[in-house]
């Protein structure tokens, strides 16, 4: 019968944390931790899954150290929660600018656009008549401008009567307020001067109109259908520019004398734990939520590979300011180790022998970090050679035994 250890620490860590968490809620009651029992499934010849072994020489090149978990008050760095928010001028709403049904779509969430680039394609009766309008402007003033030149030759010739060409000059000049007035109502419908100077007699029954992005951004939401009947105004697609973000921060009342404009903060967000994005304190809220006694601080991050996205949440450390004194059960940082989410510590077992623990860790500050669950006070844990136990302990657990 072939048995092998957990695929990876994750398995391994899993299938010790009930036992662990077991022997937190021991300690806390006042009985002594006990060591984690295992069931004869996660046994080999060797020993209990997670327990590790060394060799007297293996212990003292590594310089193994231990210390034990102790109850501290630790001053801990300023954490406010937040959101990550898109700047308010990096968001548009692009909307029909008159009423007309959705021909084509020219480009679809996730696409990137430039200023200018057209999504979309209207079909619409109210463009067409729009610049029929126009071009029958267009042929008024150029008749009524003829009729008056031509009055003003014969009132020179004293052929025509000075009424007369007071009326053509009248004419003409009604005639040119009509044409740029019809001018002006087509760039109200999205047309620009080069589609307008292309405009003729010949294909002023052309109704198609070119819907345009107002920002360089990317597309997140389309909020029509292909051949949906469109009110002038209503919306089409969403465009973010995602290059600069906002955070969000709600800081404590007690707090803000720690907080001024231009400070930096270290960001960090569930999605990518092991990156620490900086930005800096853009403003400060001029009032104070009743309920929650907090601030809204508004945090200017950089976001060129389009990491933060809107709608995470995330934890901001403000640069200078300190929390409040937190109370809890403390190891050295170098005693913890990270295991895909979740962290982990040796506990001696032996001589020679160590025990892998998972536990879950709080706020860290100066050297020490919080642990909330998975160890008693006094327990002791390894600080130094903690890292070679993990990479000892992920060789074992990927490892086959024979019965």
């Amino acid at each position: 019968m072939k048995r092998s250890y957990p695929r990876g620490l994750a398995a391994l860590s899993v299938s010790l944390a009930l036992a662990a968490c077991g022997d937190q809620r021991k300690a806390t009651s006042g009985e002594p931790a006990s060591e984690v029992e295992h069931g004869d499934g996660d046994h080999d010849e060797h020993g209990a899954a997670g327990l590790v072994r060394l060799t007297p020489a293996q212990v003292t090149t590594a310089k193994i150290a231990i210390v034990a978990a102790e109850a501290r008050t630790v001053t801990t760095e300023l954490i406010s929660n937040g959101e990550v928010v898109p700047p308010d001028d990096g968001v548009a709403r692009i909307g029909a600018k008159v009423a007309g049904r959705v021909a084509r779509f020219a480009v679809g969430v996730g696409d990137p656009v430039r200023r200018g680039q057209t999504v979309a394609l209207l079909d619409s009766p109210e463009l067409g008549r729009a610049k029929a309008d126009y071009i029958a402007a267009v042929a008024a003033m150029t008749v009524t401008r003829q009729t008056a030149e031509r009055e003003q030759a014969l009132f020179e010739r004293k052929i025509s009567s000075e009424r007369d060409l007071r009326d053509a000059e009248a004419a003409a000049t009604r005639a040119r307020a009509d044409k740029e007035a019809a001018e002006v109502r087509l760039h109200t419908l999205g047309v620009s001067d080069a589609q307008l100077a292309r405009i003729s007699a010949s294909d002023h029954l052309a109704s198609g109109i070119a819907v345009t992005s107002p920002i360089d951004g990317v597309v997140v939401e389309r909020l029509a259908t292909l051949g949906e009947t469109l009110d002038p105004g209503a919306p089409l697609f969403v465009v973010m520019d995602l290059r600069t973000v906002w955070i969000i921060a709600d800081v404590y009342e007690r707090d803000l004398a720690q907080v001024a404009v231009g400070n930096s903060v270290a960001v960090r967000v569930e999605a990518w734990r092991d990156r620490v994005f900086t930005g800096t304190i853009a403003s400060i809220g001029a009032t104070v939520d009743r309920r929650s006694r907090t601030v809204k601080v508004r945090v200017v991050m950089t976001n060129t590979d389009g990491a933060l996205k809107p709608g995470m949440f995330a934890a901001a450390t403000l640069a200078g300011a300190i929390g409040e004194p937190r109370d809890g059960l403390y190891v050295p940082t170098a005693a913890v180790q990270r295991d895909g989410a979740g962290a982990i510590v040796f506990v001696p077992a032996s001589d020679g022998e160590y025990q892998l623990r998972p536990v879950e860790v709080g706020a860290s500050r100066e050297g020490w970090i919080e642990i909330t669950r998975g160890l008693a006070p006094g327990e002791r844990v390894v600080t130094t050679g903690s890292f070679l136990l993990k990479s000892e302990a992920r060789r074992d657990s990927f490892a086959g035994h024979e019965d």
